[in-house]
């Protein structure tokens, strides 16, 4: 069966919880299966973990989920507010304290932890005494926390199309965001201990979309 036929089948039964055994075989079809063993699927507002194991995808958590004030975007730019659609690896966990016991590389956050906004190190991690013009200090935002970076606008990164889109805890007064995606505190500190480097996060409006990313 096609992951089309596959999508029209599960057009009215997919819904908040997934239907676990069919998402498999749509999570398995998806280009990015090729690339990894595991993936963080966000559909609308749902979140999950997949795991690759003996050839077959499983789920392992799955969470409500928030995404930019503005919807999602094939073509994000800087400030638009919405959250980028596509394929993306993640690059790295990071946080305001020590590692909380996760396998991926991760990244302290210290005063002088700087996303830059600036043009010649855009969308970078930058360690800087001096504070960067419109860059993100990362060290006044409780929602980093816990947090993984999302690789969007990476090799190439073009300027101005967007820096510093995570996946991070969820505000404390609102879901959305400008542009990254939030779960609650503890759902992102289960997945950043069961999310190895090498994972990809898949993020789509809708099941349709996935035929796109």
């Amino acid at each position: 069966m096609s992951l089309l036929s596959l999508m029209c089948f599960t057009n009215e039964t997919v819904a908040t919880p997934m239907d676990k055994s069919i998402m498999s075989v749509i999570v398995e079809k998806t280009p990015t299966a090729k690339l990894t063993d595991q993936i963080i699927l966000v559909i609308d507002h749902n979140l999950s973990l997949w795991n690759k194991v003996d050839e077959r995808w499983s789920m392992e958590l799955e969470s409500y989920c928030g995404y930019g004030k503005n919807g999602f975007s094939a073509n994000r730019h800087e400030g638009d507010k919405t959250t980028p659609i596509g394929s993306f690896p993640l690059l790295y966990a990071f946080g305001l304290g020590d590692n909380p016991c996760t396998e991926m590389t991760y990244k302290k956050i210290t005063p002088q932890s700087y996303l830059s906004g600036e043009e010649a190190t855009y969308n970078q991690w930058i360690e800087s005494e001096r504070p960067l013009e419109g860059s993100e200090h990362l060290i006044d935002y409780y929602q980093y926390k816990y947090a993984m970076n999302i690789g969007f606008n990476v090799n190439p990164t073009v300027f101005g199309r967007g820096a510093a889109i995570f996946l991070h805890c969820k505000s404390t007064d609102r879901w959305w965001t400008a542009g990254c995606v939030s779960v609650p505190e503890d759902v992102m500190l289960k997945l950043l201990q069961k999310t190895k480097d090498g994972a990809y996060i898949v993020i789509a409006p809708s099941i349709e979309e996935l035929t796109n990313v």
